[in-house]
């Protein structure tokens, strides 16, 4: 579950920096949405995330701040009777993954890595979107311009997604693609923008109990 949950988060990054070989009115809108996500006073995102499989369906929360390169996420989901609860962060130094223990015989874990660039595959960053996909095509729907890609050249990304750009604020809305067997859903109900620094300080009294590894 988790795999599946970042590499629909890593998508939702991607889809708004598309480049390569379509429209050029698809390529003006993403152009639009990505200058608009790429505040440099930081952004705070309030996600809903939706995830549907033959054999069960979850649902979840998340709240993303970022800012340049750093970043901090806090991920709630809830599937097959089970509570998920995970945060990860990256301060431009280390990066941290916490874990919260699902059971009362589990512990919640921290791993902590000391590095100067937050790994690509959770993260979002420094990937090479300009390759990413080679077809588009665009509609107007009410209030948002709908934009489906396909025929992925990053062999790391889904092979379609499907997602909505606000036509007032070239927000990103929603984005909906399959990983695997399961269908996945993030729709950003509010973003705010400015975050203070702090949100990404390693905070060490947010995870007093958890069993720390350090890398």
């Amino acid at each position: 579950m988790k795999k599946i949950i970042l590499m629909a988060f890593v998508a939702m990054m991607a889809a708004v920096s598309v480049r390569a070989q379509i429209p050029a009115d698809v390529k003006l809108v993403l152009d639009k949405c990505g200058e608009k996500m790429d505040n440099p006073s930081g952004l705070v995102m309030d996600i809903t995330l939706k995830m549907k499989m033959v054999i069960f369906s979850g649902n979840g929360t998340m709240k993303w701040y970022m800012k340049g390169d750093k970043s901090f996420c806090v991920m709630n989901v809830r599937a097959m009777g089970q509570e998920m609860r995970e945060e990860s962060g990256f301060d431009g130094q280390q990066e941290w993954e916490f874990t919260a223990a699902m059971s009362k015989k589990e512990r919640d874990s921290l791993i902590i890595t000391k590095t100067s660039v937050a790994r690509k595959n959770e993260y979002g960053m420094d990937i090479d979107y300009a390759k990413s996909y080679k077809k588009a095509k665009m509609q107007e729907k009410g209030l948002f311009y709908v934009i489906e890609l396909s025929d992925r050249i990053d062999p790391d990304l889904p092979k379609k997604m499907t997602l909505k750009i606000a036509k007032d604020s070239y927000y990103l809305r929603e984005i909906s693609t399959s990983v695997g067997p399961a269908k996945v859903t993030l729709t950003i109900t509010k973003v705010t923008v400015g975050c203070n620094d702090n949100c990404f300080r390693l905070d060490m009294n947010r995870y007093k109990n958890a069993v720390v590894v350090r890398k």
